[in-house]
Parts: C-alpha cells; structure tokens; sequence
C-alpha cells in the first residue's frame, strides 16, 4: 500500500475500559449500520494542522495504527466512563451524531471544560480489509505537516506529512485500517453523560454482541434532553 503524501494518523490502544480489538469491531458494526460513517473519538483537537491539509486535499486519508507501548491502567480501567451526546462541526453548526455512533471516553479532567474531539470517517469496505497486505511506516519517515518538527511519542493524533526517505533509527507502525475524513472532517463533543457500570463495555462485552451493547448505550442516550452550545467549543 502506497501512503498518501499528507494524512491525519491516528494511535489506538485500550480506552474507556474497551480493549483495542473490541473497539475496532464495533467500528465496523458503526460503519456498516451508518452507510459507511463512524466516528473515531480523540483526546485533541488537530483544528489547525487539518486545516492545513484540508487545503491541498478536500477529503483527506486517516490512517490508524495500534500504539506500541502498553496501555494505561486508567484506560484499561477507568473510574468512570462517559457517552458524548452532543457535537459541533468546524463551521460552528451543530452536527447530529449519526444514529449508530457511540463516542465513550474516561470523563473530563474536574474543574476543565467538558469536551471531546472526533473524527468523522468514512469507508466503503470492511475496516479489516481496507489495508491489502503489510504496510508500515517508520515514525522517522514522517513530520507534522504544519510545522515541520518530528512526532513526539505523546501525540496520539496527529496531521503528518510523508519525507521521501526511509527512518533508520525510529519506531515502526503497522497501519492497520484506513479511511477518509468527511465533511465536518472534526467535531467537537459536549454534553457528557456518565455511562451507568452496567453498561460500560468492560462490563457487557462478555454478555452481549456489538449490536446490542451499542444499542443499549443509544438507548441511554437518546431518553436524556439537553440543550444546545452557546459558545465555540473548538
């Protein structure tokens, strides 16, 4: 598989108490079921560096690979968990959660404001297959496309652009699905609501398939009324 010039690269691991496998295949439930949409909840807001990219590329590519070092014990077993209800596109206007999205995160730092980022993806095919054969890049071949410095460890999403030359002494990451970005291409979640224990995926992954352990947690979320933003959340 060839890599695109520029593209967002998204790390994934354990998070909210969902292990990488179990995330990843109900993705593919989210996708199948919203005609080829899911969103892909992340920790920051890339705003300016995909802006940059959005300009050379209207729909541009995201590539996922799975972190290499092992998984905080806060994501393997948060506290608590919470369901974003509530989002709003670059433009400022609100923008409906697709149907069968779920966007779990552990809860906001106390005291800060309460938001979350996803990514709005799209592909045509099986996430499993959307990557023909082996492809990895070296974290050497690759440099923030805004401002051209190296990608530190701790950036778990990120807009890159690709150097036309080989790292020697960096990390490898095996891509292990892609799709493309769509318009809003990023949202900023509020309004989160605190998943009762019963229904956090920890908990019901060993009792109930993807369908309907997503479907409880739609339930939960479409029976609560909020009201919407007054102020940018970007």
């Amino acid at each position: 598989m060839e890599l695109p010039s520029a593209f967002c690269w998204s790390k994934f691991g354990a998070e909210a108490g969902e292990p990488s496998n179990q995330i990843i295949r109900r993705k593919e439930y989210e996708r199948r079921a919203n005609d080829g949409t899911f969103l892909w909840g992340i920790g920051n807001s890339i705003r300016p560096s995909l802006a940059v990219l959005l300009q050379s590329c209207g729909s541009p590519e995201v590539l996922f690979t799975p972190m290499l070092s092992r998984p905080a014990s806060i994501d393997v077993a948060p506290a608590e968990v919470v369901l974003w209800q509530k989002a709003v596109g670059l433009d400022g206007n609100s923008y409906e959660i697709p149907a069968f999205s779920a966007i779990t995160s552990r809860p906001p730092v106390r005291g800060s404001v309460a938001r979350h980022f996803a990514l709005v993806c799209s592909s045509g095919s099986d996430l499993y297959e959307s990557v023909p054969g082996e492809c990895q890049f070296n974290v050497d071949s690759v440099r923030n496309l805004a401002t051209g410095s190296p990608v530190g460890p701790s950036q778990v999403t990120s807009v890159v652009k690709l150097e036309r030359r080989v790292g020697s002494s960096g990390r490898s990451y095996r891509v292990a699905f892609r799709a493309h970005l769509v318009s809003p291409f990023l949202v900023s979640l509020y309004s989160p609501l605190t998943v009762p224990r019963d229904l956090r995926w920890s908990e019901v992954r060993r009792n109930l398939d993807v369908e309907e352990s997503t479907r409880r947690l739609l339930d939960l979320r479409d029976s609560i009324v909020t009201q919407q933003p007054t102020m940018t959340l970007f």
